[in-house]
């Protein structure tokens, strides 16, 4: 799935373009992403959506996905937020 049609109103003609169809600039993560990334188990990650840390997970179907950029904001506000290291 990499090649779609251009055809515009002025030149009927096919052109190829390619596009990346399996890039995504914020892709969804699992909840078992989610809690590599954070460092926990799944169940600490779903204490987390429950305490409101980590946000609502979007549904699809019976899915449960987050986006990348969400949960990188997450680990970003802990890391803000924690104790200045004494020295």
């Amino acid at each position: 799935m990499t090649v779609s049609a251009n055809l515009s109103p002025t030149n009927e003609e096919y052109k190829p373009v390619a596009v990346n169809a399996l890039a995504a600039t914020d892709p969804l993560i699992r909840d078992a992403d989610g809690a590599f990334m954070m460092g926990c188990s799944k169940a600490t990650f779903w204490r987390r959506v429950a305490d409101g840390t980590v946000p609502a997970a979007i549904k699809i179907g019976g899915m449960s996905r987050w986006r990348l950029s969400d949960i990188e904001t997450v680990i970003k506000k802990a890391e803000a937020n924690r104790a200045p290291e004494v020295a």
